[in-house]
């Protein structure tokens, strides 16, 4: 009877241990960079061979791959399968269910990922024309509109005011160095926040040597 009582407290000891889960933003490999009321930008790490704690994702967000990494994962609760393929990004509501789970990294080069999420509840009203030079719209989810913009070399662009609050973040190397409202982007995940009533925004490729890519978020 001892021995059986032993395996059951022990048994219940490692399910309490992989169970044990901390709010993603509380996750240490995913460093706050940004938080405010509109939005919260996590700047993921995960060097090679390393894990991550377990954690929740239970806030709308936007998550951007900026890594070619072979990962592995452990789930308890999965609202979706998401594809951790570099360039890929997508929206989530977690509207019915949260995402419960970590994550390793099976390569030798590190797992870089932004998780956005958006606490600021969706406004009513979104002027439905905007839209962004130079991109393709990736979503137009209740909280935020997405896009991808492609900027040839010597090409850039300026829209006169800001009637949203957006984010910018950057999804080329050195050899695409873009300006952002006079911020040099000069790798995956620089990012920039201009808030709504900013008196403009502008994107230019002047100094680079191939297109510069960004991801725009608008915020409703």
């Amino acid at each position: 009877m001892r021995h059986l009582t032993l395996l059951v407290a022990i048994s219940t000891l490692l399910a309490g241990k992989t169970s044990a889960q901390v709010q993603v933003s509380q996750e240490p490999r995913h460093h706050k960079v940004l938080d405010n009321e509109w939005v919260r930008i996590l700047d993921v790490h995960i060097p090679p061979h390393d894990t991550s704690l377990m954690h929740k994702h239970s806030t709308p967000s936007v998550f951007l791959i900026l890594s070619n990494t072979k990962t592995g994962s452990q789930v308890l609760i999965e609202p979706g399968k998401p594809s951790f393929a570099d360039g890929n990004i997508w929206f989530e509501g977690f509207y019915d269910k949260p995402r419960v789970h970590r994550v390793w990294n099976e390569d030798t080069v590190e797992f870089h990922v932004i998780d956005m999420e958006l606490p600021h509840p969706p406004s009513a009203g979104f002027d439905t024309s905007t839209t962004i030079p130079f991109s393709k719209r990736l979503f137009d989810e209740k909280p935020v509109r997405a896009f991808r913009v492609t900027l040839p070399v010597n090409q850039s662009f300026a829209i006169n005011r800001v009637k949203y609050p957006m984010v910018v973040v950057g999804l080329s190397g050195p050899g695409a160095t873009g300006i952002v409202n006079g911020k040099a982007f000069t790798k995956k995940g620089d990012y920039l926040f201009i808030p709504a009533g900013s008196p403009g925004f502008g994107i230019s490729n002047q100094k680079g040597t191939a297109d510069a890519r960004f991801a725009v978020f608008v915020l409703k």
